[in-house]
């Protein structure tokens, strides 16, 4: 057998080689499709391109792959992304691969549509939780692949009772129970006599019109006038209180004002001269008081 022979033998038994591995790796990635559920909403590709993304960003990605247009107002969507992006955050921090990823995206999925469609109680949600997570210690066709190991098991299940499994009442009224239905119950109650009050005005609706066709006639009191007699009462007063004054100063000269200023400024003169007399007196009375006490100390 000459040389190029040997060397055209030998590769052909590498292509052969290469080709039964190729199969094997595949089929080994479908069987593991088939017995381990994947999440249908992103494919291994666009998982390891969210992997290279920031929290933001994902959450961007996942209002749209989610199609939540409201969750800025809508109390259920926004649960539902936080719900969704905080386990793809933490598996991304597991230093999960995309299909280990894709598991747990898938667990989450199935989890909230067994109570979204199903109404599935705790014990029933808790046991499809638990069937779950044990099929991905060992595949049924294959006896050494496993999608998990023991210590990541535990964290999943650690992840699930602190994000789901101990709010399962509060995702149970979420999503099971209808806000409007809800709101349709509440009651109103009378707490004052509403006809002592005036209706409301309508939106847009004038105020004259309301008060001119719709408000009830406020009836007068006897002590209420019409107010062109009550400000012609008030006037007159006025009137008469100035006619009065004038009438008054008109029989007085400028003498006769200076002399009454200065018979008022002499009189104010002489009580502030009197007090002034009085204070020195008082004082002139308390300092003799105190010198002939110090004359009798020093003659001692």
């Amino acid at each position: 057998m000459s040389g190029g022979e040997i060397s055209r033998e030998k590769e052909r038994d590498a292509r052969e080689i290469k080709r039964e591995v190729t199969d094997k790796d595949i089929t080994q990635i479908n069987e593991m499709e088939k017995s381990f559920p994947q999440w249908e909403l992103l494919k291994p590709e666009e998982i390891n391109i969210l992997l290279t993304l920031s929290v933001d960003q994902v959450q961007l990605q996942f209002e749209n792959i989610l199609h939540f247009k409201n969750h800025q107002t809508c109390l259920k969507e926004a649960a539902l992304l936080e719900y969704f992006v905080y386990g793809f955050w933490w598996a991304k921090e597991m230093s999960f691969t995309s299909e280990q990823i894709s598991f747990v995206m898938a667990l989450l999925q199935q989890l909230i549509d067994n109570i979204k469609n199903k109404q599935a109680s705790f014990a029933d949600n808790f046991k499809a939780f638990t069937q779950a997570v044990l099929s991905t210690r060992q595949s049924p066709s294959t006896k050494d692949s496993s999608l998990f190991n023991n210590d990541q098991i535990k964290a999943i299940t650690d992840y699930f009772k602190t994000s789901l499994l101990q709010h399962y009442r509060l995702y149970e009224l979420l999503l099971s129970h209808s806000r409007e239905k809800q709101l349709l119950k509440i009651e109103c109650i009378e707490l004052i006599n509403p006809d002592e009050f005036a209706a409301p005005l309508e939106e847009g609706f004038p105020a004259d019109l309301y008060f001119h066709y719709m408000a009830p006639p406020c009836a007068q009191t006897p002590e209420q006038g019409s107010p062109e007699s009550h400000e012609e009462n008030v006037e007159e007063p006025e009137k008469a209180e100035l006619e009065e004054s004038t009438g008054n100063h008109e029989g007085f000269s400028v003498e006769d004002v200076r002399e009454v200023l200065g018979e008022m400024t002499q009189e104010m003169l002489t009580k502030l001269q009197a007090d002034f007399t009085e204070k020195l007196r008082v004082h002139e009375e308390t300092y003799i008081s105190r010198l002939e006490r110090l004359q009798k100390a020093s003659s001692k």
